[in-house]
């Protein structure tokens, strides 16, 4: 075994011990844990204190990044190679800049995003109705019961207790969860997913502190793919050697703590830290290992969203591959097909916001284009 792979091994295997024993790594406990609230306790001092989980989450990513950045300083001003490079400022533009003009497709999509993750805290609080027994497959965690509905990752988790339901039951959680699969795939990871938008904000923070970020190779989205496969490993078959993937999971130390319930975490608010932190660095840094994601970009293949390529007006400058917040290479390297929806993709647009060729890349709904790719839009936010 070369190096590579014996350092993803240690890292894999200290993934399983550490998720299997999730429960010992105590990040916020209450004696007793409260999964409800009600529209009365959301503007109280009470429900204010709930959220202290989520503050010392907040403090502890700030300190993280801050000790990163402080970190990679050092080590390129000791850098021989790229360190009097790396120090230099560039020379400041006489001319004028204008910022990019934000699209519809975006508007749309970040108002999608804030929606979902309202409904997914609030939800059912608010609409005073909770449909429990539809399950939506994003990352919202199930543990919060004033969402309007419950999270398919509960049920995939603890596959056994899904097996104890009455028929009825399983019928109604395989036909909405393959329901919202086949209809959205991973469209529902760049529009409702609240751990998407939590990853979207950190990248947003890093854009406007002028933070140089982390920019991705192919070989560390190759070395990402063992982390998946455990991920997705672990949430399937943990509860079957007596371990629970909601004390590992990091979507419980977001939409049940925001809405102010009083639930304990473990391993899963150390690793809400470490999301955050590598989302701000890299963006939507979890959505690459993420099982559930995984699991719904299974259906790309007939999911009615797609990404449509020209490649007669492709020049490979590789702009889609550098926007791509999940590293899919085919976007530019892929000369003959016109469909180049991958796996992964979480249907953000991305890409074609960032093409400079008309129409060369397109996100198509049915066949139908909308949202394509301008070179206008490219061009149209700077001048001298």
């Amino acid at each position: 075994m070369n190096k590579k792979g014996l350092i993803t091994a240690i890292v894999c295997t200290l993934m399983v011990l550490v998720a299997y024993f999730a429960w010992q790594f105590v990040f916020f406990e209450y004696e007793t844990n409260v999964y409800t609230t009600t529209a009365e306790q959301l503007f109280t001092i009470d429900h204010l204190t709930k959220l202290v989980p989520l503050l010392i989450i907040g403090l502890l990513t700030a300190i993280g990044i801050v000790a990163c950045i402080v970190v990679r300083n050092h080590l390129m001003r000791h850098d021989t190679l790229r360190g009097p490079f790396a120090t230099r400022r560039a020379p400041s533009s006489k001319g004028r800049v204008r910022g990019r003009r934000v699209s519809a497709f975006m508007v749309v999509r970040w108002v999608c995003m804030v929606g979902f993750f309202a409904l997914m805290v609030f939800g059912g609080v608010l609409l005073g109705q909770r449909y429990s027994w539809i399950s939506i497959p994003v990352l919202s965690c199930p543990a919060n019961m004033s969402q309007l509905t419950e999270a398919s990752c509960y049920y995939l988790a603890h596959l056994e207790e899904l097996a104890g339901l009455p028929l009825m039951g399983i019928v109604v959680f395989v036909v909405s969860t393959l329901g919202f699969v086949l209809v959205f795939g991973r469209v529902l990871c760049g529009f409702a997913c609240p751990m998407g938008l939590a990853q979207d904000v950190m990248h947003k923070i890093r854009q406007a502190t002028k933070v140089e970020g982390i920019s991705m190779t192919e070989r560390m989205y190759q070395a990402l793919v063992p982390i998946r496969w455990v991920m997705l490993l672990l949430m399937i078959g943990l509860s079957f050697v007596g371990g629970n993937f909601c004390n590992f999971c990091p979507a419980i130390a977001l939409t049940p703590v925001a809405a102010g319930l009083s639930v304990s975490l473990y391993a899963s608010g150390f690793l809400m830290v470490f999301v955050l932190i590598a989302s701000f660095f890299k963006r939507r840094f979890f959505c690459t290992i993420c099982p559930l994601g995984y699991l719904m970009g299974l259906a790309h293949r007939v999911q009615p969203f797609r990404i449509k390529k020209d490649c007669t007006a492709c020049t490979e400058c590789g702009a889609c591959y550098e926007a791509c917040p999940m590293g899919i290479k085919q976007l530019y390297t892929e000369r003959e097909q016109t469909d180049v929806t991958d796996i992964s993709c979480i249907m953000c647009g991305e890409c074609v916001r960032c093409c400079p060729e008309d129409h060369a890349l397109s996100l198509t709904l049915l066949g139908k284009d909308i949202y394509i790719s301008k070179r206008s839009r490219v061009v149209e936010g700077y001048r001298r």
